[in-house]
């Protein structure tokens, strides 16, 4: 028997891009304009490394029936939780004060300098912006903020952007 094939990938190295976007008429489909508006911040590298931090948890229905010896399960609900970690004095800690209302953009796959274009998938995160954190400071560290975003909304995930 052959040894199975190794499918191509993708590096992530430059093939990303982070956006606050205050406003989007349609989170199920964000248009060009909106994401090149003018009060639109790119955040992308303003985070460090590890510091977009974006988690789903999918709760277990538990199903039980009459006399059944085994215990069943379902997909339940969705609950999606979203931290960031960014270099102290970046634009995103002069933009994300707490208390604000807007939407966390993420575009992977498509690289970093290309404009926004019909068709490129992003997910569109619905968020109250939490307080900003210190970071205990490290040696050869950069000083750094950590902050909770509330989701406030459905997410979408690999929404096409519209023209």
């Amino acid at each position: 028997m052959a040894e199975s094939e190794v499918p191509a990938g993708q590096a992530a190295d430059g093939f990303g891009k982070v956006l606050w976007v205050p406003a989007i008429a349609n989170p199920a489909a964000p248009t060009v304009a909106e994401l090149e508006a003018g009060t639109v911040v790119d955040i992308t590298y303003s985070l460090v490394g590890d510091g977009f931090r974006h988690d789903i948890t999918e709760n277990e229905i538990t199903v039980n029936r009459y006399t059944l010896k085994q215990q069943l399960g379902l997909p339940g609900t969705r609950a999606d939780s979203l931290e960031l970690q960014y270099v102290t004095g970046s634009p995103a800690d002069e933009e994300l004060t707490q208390g604000l209302s807007g939407f966390i953009v993420q575009r992977l796959g498509v690289a970093n300098e290309a404009d926004f274009a019909a068709a490129q998938k992003v997910d569109v995160i619905p968020v109250t912006t939490g307080i900003q954190r210190k970071v205990a400071p490290a040696t050869n560290t950069e000083l750094q903020k950590v902050q909770r975003m509330y989701v406030r909304g459905s997410v979408r995930d690999d929404v096409a952007i519209a023209a």
